[in-house]
């Protein structure tokens, strides 16, 4: 058993955080600008917005400005994740774009639920493949640019899997499970279903059986460090 219903709420809680945070850090940082120009414009060498299903249409400077100016990122940190895009997806089709195959590859994740729901999160047009403006706007989100409640809703949305605005009990035994096989966490049938079940004691406050967006946000608050998980710095 669990000494408290703290602590195992803070274990579901980082068992998804902890791979979240993971993963940004790896798309933030993996690669990183050369050069060392202070100037804060970005120079877009060239993006392809949406590849091959776009007609191959080449972002724009005006463009590049305008979402370096829309997501706060200096233009280092933009020259950074241009780097990081490009190598993720000219990993199979070199079209422009990040295939679900070629994000799992890069991050050498299992073939699990936890990447397809990265993958969703990312996708916001939901066509299959996440483009630059998508990659950098989601990145923005776990900046220290990104608001309280882009992270939390964010965040909230990876335990959401069918996307009706709760967590039910189902979805966070098969998010937890899966965000553990990520973790290479080793856990009985029964030991998930206990930690499931403390959760929901802890954080259903009204019982109702499944858990709300404000349900979360309480369980977040009340546990400040998880807040590190969200912000990659």
């Amino acid at each position: 058993g669990y000494s408290s219903a703290g602590e195992s709420v803070e274990r579901v809680a980082r068992a998804g955080l902890s791979i979240l945070f993971l993963f940004l850090l790896f798309l933030l940082f993996s690669v990183r600008a050369e050069d060392d120009d202070d100037d804060d414009t970005f120079t877009f060498t060239r993006v392809i917005m949406g590849g091959s299903q776009s007609g191959e249409r080449a972002m724009e400077v005006s463009d590049a400005g305008e979402l370096q100016r829309e997501t706060g990122f200096t233009a280092e940190e933009m020259q950074a994740l241009q780097r990081t895009f490009h190598s993720i997806c000219n990993r199979k089709e070199a079209d422009g774009v990040i295939h679900r195959s070629e994000l799992k590859e890069a991050l050498g994740f299992h073939d699990s639920m936890f990447i397809d729901r990265i993958f969703r999160l990312f996708d916001r047009d939901e066509n299959g493949v996440i483009d630059f403006r998508e990659f950098i706007r989601a990145m923005a989100i776990f900046s220290e640019n990104g608001s309280l409640e882009e992270k939390l809703k964010f965040s909230f949305q990876i335990w959401d899997v069918d996307e009706d605005g709760y967590i039910s009990r189902e979805e966070l035994y098969r998010s937890v499970g899966a965000s553990l096989f990520e973790n290479d966490v080793k856990v009985s049938e029964d030991q998930l279903f206990e930690l499931v079940d403390a959760t929901f004691a802890a954080v259903d406050v009204d019982g109702d059986g499944r858990i709300g967006m404000s349900d979360y946000a309480r369980m977040v608050e009340s546990n400040p460090s998880l807040l590190n998980f969200m912000t990659v710095k």
